[in-house]
């Protein structure tokens, strides 16, 4: 049997809603971090985002605690986020105010 680790509107702690370039609404919303079904039983978060593409797009990040998954479901909506060709903005600004990864600099002095 598979853990379920599944979207559940019921958990939902938080939500933010921003705008594409077309002016649709595209809305996260990030479940309360919850322990894995499955040893070794550490946290998970799940997140969704409607609105970027047709679908919902489900996810969820691990954590060894519930901070951790929570921070890094954050990060994982911003990575997917900083890559959507939409042309985002929260409150009329470009910076959606989400973690994201640090994308190296190659021309970066070492």
């Amino acid at each position: 049997m598979t853990p379920d680790y599944a979207f559940d509107p019921a958990a939902i702690i938080g939500s933010r809603t921003m705008q594409s370039s077309t002016g649709k609404d595209v809305i996260v919303e990030l479940c309360s971090p919850a322990r894995m079904p499955d040893p070794p039983f550490d946290w998970f978060c799940a997140y969704r985002i409607t609105g970027l593409d047709d679908d919902a797009i489900d996810g969820r990040a691990l954590g060894i605690d519930a901070i951790q998954a929570l921070t890094l479901a954050l990060v994982h909506v911003g990575d997917r986020l900083r890559t959507a060709t939409t042309g985002l903005t929260f409150l009329g600004r470009n910076d959606l105010f989400l973690p994201t990864t640090p994308v190296p600099d190659p021309w970066a002095a070492r």
